[in-house]
């Protein structure tokens, strides 16, 4: 098995066919070390081929924007693909490869549609923060901040939200940097609190757009894990560009244990220290 990671956003890729419960029972195995999720390799009618993505909780959420970078380079090099189309539970995004992404291997991904909708729920959600939701395939409220928040106070919004949204939400928090230049934190269902996740700053990248006026422009979006780049174009709904690293981290065997470590790691601490600059 390979583990890589999107900002820091760490997954398996487990290409054996099993069930559900197989699917589950493994993942909750392999993330006992703190790895985020597994993305599986399965077949599809349509596309190139189908992920299924299980967080380290043992649910399955909708989509996963970090793992799916990692998962389409996995695939496009396993079949020698610059670019290709990946089924997931509700969407087939087309994905693309991007050899040099600010000195690193990078995925570029057309995330359609994202949507901006309504709950029920949110008229009952009381917060000191005006929420917005949106759906990448899955749920998202995001909502602006001042002040990077503390991680007891953003677990605190995390928890509430899963109590109060039929089926759990992702909680995003964004600070505005400067022009073009956004900070998300990100509380995820099934996860806690995620150094970054690929919908949800997909989710805050059309909440800042939107807010700015800002279609149809390049906006680098930071986390706790890196940076990574979204275009929000206007379509029937919305499609965002979305761009990041996709990195080799490590080899395991069946059972998770260590095989070898990919020299991928440095260039990326490289970059990662560039994206500090500044924020």
């Amino acid at each position: 098995m390979i583990k890589m990671h999107g900002t820091e956003n760490t997954f398996y890729i487990v290409e054996d066919q099993l069930d559900d419960l197989q699917m589950k029972d493994l993942t909750i195995k392999l993330c006992k070390d703190g790895t985020d999720g597994v993305l599986f390799v399965c077949h599809s009618d349509h596309a190139l081929t189908k992920m299924r993505i299980f967080n380290a909780d043992g649910s399955e959420p909708e989509m996963c924007g970090n793992g799916l970078r990692c998962f389409s380079r996995f695939i496009l090099e396993k079949y020698n693909q610059t670019s290709a189309e990946i089924e997931t539970m509700k969407a087939t995004y087309q994905v693309q490869m991007i050899e040099d992404f600010h000195g690193i291997k990078g995925i570029s991904i057309k995330l359609y549609p994202v949507k901006v909708l309504s709950r029920e729920e949110e008229s009952s959600f009381n917060t000191a923060y005006d929420f917005s939701y949106y759906t990448v395939s899955n749920p998202h409220l995001v909502a602006f901040t001042e002040n990077h928040l503390q991680a007891d106070e953003l677990t605190r919004l995390g928890l509430y939200g899963n109590e109060h949204f039929k089926g759990g939400i992702n909680i995003n928090m964004v600070r505005v940097i400067d022009q073009d230049k956004i900070y998300v934190q990100t509380y995820e269902r099934g996860v806690g609190i995620t150094k970054s996740c690929g919908t949800g700053m997909t989710s805050s990248s059309l909440h800042y757009a939107l807010n700015h006026n800002r279609l149809d422009q390049v906006i680098e979006i930071y986390n706790d894990g890196g940076m990574i780049e979204c275009k929000v174009n206007k379509k029937d709904d919305y499609e965002v560009i979305f761009t990041g690293n996709a990195t080799y981290v490590s080899e395991h065997d069946e059972e998770g244990n260590l095989l070898k470590t990919f020299d991928e790691a440095l260039a990326y601490k490289t970059f990662f220290k560039k994206t500090r600059d500044g924020i």
